[in-house]
């Protein structure tokens, strides 16, 4: 089973995000993923990261179970109950929920923020840390 984190990062200051991915494969091998973008509100930043997390599982060969983790409960939510009320939302919803439907054995948990292990990779890539 491969395990992922996905978290973002936003300064409501500048409108900067940072949106972070910890990944561990089947065979033991973790990577880390970040992207720095812009103009997103809380919530549509956790919705990127959570797109950015699928994307990098759909990159993988010969993985087929797939544990995703967020410490942003009303992503997990809306994932789990395949419904988000904030219209604004619904493109970067819709990306996600077609790219986690399209894995052929994926689960999401909601996780505390101390745990989630994408945090530190999203605070890096909205500060611009490599």
């Amino acid at each position: 089973m491969v395990h992922i984190y996905f978290d973002a990062a936003t300064n409501q200051t500048t409108g900067d995000n940072g949106i972070g991915v910890w990944m561990k494969t089947s065979d033991g091998t973790v990577s880390t993923f970040k992207q720095r973008v812009q103009g997103l509100t809380s919530v549509h930043a956790e919705l990127a990261a959570c797109a950015f997390a699928l994307e990098q599982a759909h990159a993988l060969e010969g993985e087929t179970s797939f544990m995703l983790y967020s410490d942003a409960e009303v992503i997990v939510r809306a994932l789990e109950q395949r419904f988000m009320k904030d219209a604004s939302a619904k493109p970067l919803f819709l990306k996600a929920l077609i790219a986690y439907d399209e894995l052929p054995h994926v689960f999401i948990k909601w996780i505390p923020r101390a745990e989630n292990r994408a945090d530190s990779v999203a605070r890096e890539a909205l500060n611009g840390t490599v």
